[in-house]
């Protein structure tokens, strides 16, 4: 049967890649080679075999989707806010999705798919003493018919409506009991479901010889953003061709033919866009594609800096400070940053940086165990949950001083506690706010980093990690000079917050985060000056740090990083404080590592995780990695391995919601599971939901934080790479331990 994707004319489609190598004859009839073109020197940054889990499959043009795969996790609408579907449950000895009482599935289609769509079939497995039984199917929230529930291993074909499955995302829902779901299929035409009882043997991976086999008509499609200057790599063996098309939600196409003498397929048109990617076999039963793979320019890349590990190392967590008021993170950020900008040209910066969650005791647990917040489960509201790190897990203290360090803890941070488990393996451990007999309140980075300095230098003699912690940028906020006369317009204020910006005046109640009273713009422009005046404040007590470490004349041998524990609302929705949200102004926070002997300067935008910290600190010390950190060491990535490619960032709102974020894409997921997609460049302020017409965006997001959410307990970032791009033999872990 013709492929509803079929060339029209094979012999005036593909053939023009063959067509520019060929020869030209002049008058006399010789024959003249065109020279060569030079090949740029190429470095894979995506392996389209390894990740086939992450492919959407078709056959002679119909989706087909494999529920007894992990990869299902990406159909579901993230199981949310109720659990019904079990993946790789086992049903009479066959491997499928199972779900109790019935549940929603969402499916992608192409315009092409759409519009050839005559039904939806699905393949169910049903033990030798299931009573027969009836289902409801709804699409779209609309009733499109029924099926019977039998025993044995049967496909189920249901005609609906034309125009019922629509481009774009289509929601099935199944009711009335228990479903066995092994395979669905969208289909032009009925009789091609039975008839082809195994559609998903079409294409297979070989991990050992690095082959991608696809048979004749089979296609698969990649939701991905694509770098600038992306090509597609691979040799196809015999006189097999393979169509590759690349569709941007704009409209922007890249595309061509691989086989015979063409193995390279130029994608820079889509490039820095949001696509779908997919490959069609074309002219043979078969074609078998040599190790396919995503490649941009570059040679080999350079090796990390070998210098000695460092003797002390310093976490400076920095209350409540965005990454978009510090101009390293942001250059249009109007704080004056000077010792953070130092520090950055010869750092590196990761600018895409998320903590584990919007309030201190997450995202600190989440760097300190080295695990996502569905492992330690630390946190201050939701369902569930603790305030404590559990004992089994390792945190950071003993950590280090299992790699040789001792270490100290001054803090401001009433949260992070002896009692939480955060001092846990530290010599000493003091918190500054309790101290002071409150939670919250005012305490100066000047009396910390004091402090600090002097615990460190009473134990330099011996290797040492301090972990510092700052709350200037926390509230209640506080006006610092001269910085807020040079931020605060127009003038001169008269209003409330001369000083302080209080939790009186902005409605903050006892035990909560944020306020419950917006005041007038005027007001909300003082407090974004006295925010950023204490930005200021937070760098001039980084300078005293880096004075500090060279009086004790161990600057150079001090690894320092610098993050903060979330971020601060000011009013950009409604809300100032934290906990209350998944925006940007929460969860991405300033990442700076400096220490040049082992950890290069560069400016990272590809994403990075808390999970990522503690990794990076023991792989600078040259300490061995414990198996149970989730996170991977970001000193590679610094060098230059894993960049060029998309990697995500993800935060957790208390384990009810969550946020990823690919490239320029965020992906949030609230209570109900509703997907929401925001241009966090085009829309910093997060106020547009841009997924029901950017159908590649929404899918490439909902893909990543699909098979993450369902995953995520288990996921470890070393052995499989990341949910935009797993490592060679990721997908068989995830499948042989399926939640």
């Amino acid at each position: 049967m013709l492929s509803l994707f079929a060339c029209k004319d094979k012999g005036k489609r593909g053939r023009g890649a063959d067509a520019a190598l060929a020869a030209t004859g002049d008058a006399a009839g010789e024959v003249e080679p065109e020279p060569e073109v030079a090949r740029r020197s190429e470095r894979q940054v995506f392996s389209l075999g390894d990740n086939l889990l992450t492919a959407h499959r078709a056959v002679d043009g119909d989706l087909v989707v494999d529920a007894s795969s992990v990869g299902f996790a990406r159909y579901i609408r993230f199981d949310m806010p109720v659990r019904r579907w079990r993946l790789g449950a086992t049903v009479h000895g066959q491997r499928v999705a199972l779900a109790p009482k019935g549940g929603p599935i969402e499916l992608p289609l192409t315009e092409a798919q759409a519009a050839a769509a005559r039904g939806v079939a699905f393949e169910l497995v049903g033990a030798p003493d299931t009573e027969p039984s009836r289902r409801t199917i709804k699409i779209g929230g609309r009733k499109a018919g029924t099926i019977d529930v039998v025993p044995g291993r049967v496909w189920h074909a249901l005609e609906v409506s034309p125009g019922l499955l629509a481009a774009g995302e289509n929601t099935i829902v199944i009711e009335g009991g228990e479903i066995a779901l092994a395979t669905i299929r969208i289909y032009a035409d009925a009789t091609r479901v039975d008839a082809d009882p195994q559609p998903l043997a079409h294409a297979a991976w070989d991990a050992q010889a690095r082959s991608l086999a696809l048979d004749d008509g089979a296609a698969l499609a990649w939701y991905a953003h694509l770098p600038l200057d992306a090509h597609l790599v691979a040799e196809v063996t015999g006189d097999c061709r393979v169509e590759v098309s690349a569709h941007s939600d704009d409209g922007t196409r890249a595309g061509g033919l691989l086989g015979g003498d063409t193995r390279h397929v130029d994608l820079s048109p889509v490039g820095e866009r949001a696509v779908r990617l997919e490959l069609v076999a074309r002219d043979c039963p078969r074609a078998t594609l040599a190790d396919p793979r995503i490649t941009v320019p570059g040679g080999p890349l350079a090796a990390a800096p070998s210098g000695p590990p460092p003797r002390y190392v310093i976490v400076w967590v920095m209350d409540a400070l965005r990454a978009d008021r510090v101009r390293p993170f942001n250059p249009a950020a109007r704080a004056e940053v000077p010792n953070f900008e130092k520090l950055a040209a010869s750092g590196a910066v990761f600018r895409q940086f998320y903590v584990g969650g919007n309030e201190s005791q997450t995202s600190h647990a989440t760097v300190w165990t080295g695990t996502y917040p569905a492992v330690h489960n630390v946190r201050l509201a939701g369902v569930g949950g603790s305030w404590r790190i559990p004992r089994e897990l390792a945190v950071l203290g003993e950590m280090v001083r299992a790699a040789g360090l001792a270490p100290i803890g001054v803090t401001g941070n009433g949260f992070v506690t002896e009692g939480g488990g955060y001092a846990r393996g530290f010599a000493e451990f003091r918190n500054m706010m309790r101290e002071k007999g409150v939670v919250n309140g005012v305490l100066l980075g000047a009396d910390v980093v004091e402090a600090a300095l002097a615990r460190l230098d009473a134990r330099k003699a011996e290797p040492a990690l301090l972990f510092l912690g700052t709350v200037d940028t926390h509230g209640p906020w506080i006006a610092r000079e001269p910085w807020i006369e040079q931020y605060d317009a127009p003038k001169p204020y008269t209003g409330p917050f001369q000083k302080y910006g209080t939790m009186r005046e902005l409605g903050i109640k006892k035990g909560e985060m944020g306020c419950s009273r917006i005041p007038p713009r005027r007001d909300i422009e003082r407090l974004r000056a006295i925010y950023d005046s204490a930005v200021s404040y937070h760098d001039a007590r980084l300078g005293d740090l880096v004075a500090g470490l060279q009086r004790m004349g161990i600057y150079e041998q001090t690894m320092i990083v610098i993050t903060a524990d979330h971020g601060e609302e000011l009013f950009e929705d409604g809300r100032c404080g934290h906990g209350g949200s998944l925006r940007e102004t929460l969860v991405r926070v300033p990442l700076l590592v400096h220490y040049p002997a082992r950890v290069a300067a560069a400016v990272v935008e590809e994403g990075a995780e808390g999970v990522d910290v503690m990794p990076t600190i023991l792989d600078a010390l040259g300490a061995d990695l414990p198996a149970a950190l989730q996170g991977e060491s970001l000193v590679p990535r610094a060098a230059g391995t894993n960049r060029g490619w998309p990697r995500p960032s993800y935060a957790s709102q208390f384990e009810y919601a969550h946020a990823m974020r690919v490239a320029r894409w965020k992906l949030k997921v609230g209570k109900r599971g509703v997907p929401v997609v925001i241009d966090v460049v085009a829309d910093p302020d997060e106020r547009t939901d841009v997924g029901p017409d950017n159908h590649a965006a929404r899918r490439l997001t909902t893909d990543a934080l699909g098979l993450f959410l369902a995953t995520r307990a288990r996921w470890h970032k070393r052995t499989m790479g990341v949910v935009t791009n797993l490592l060679p033999g990721a997908a068989e872990a995830l499948e042989r331990t399926a939640p």
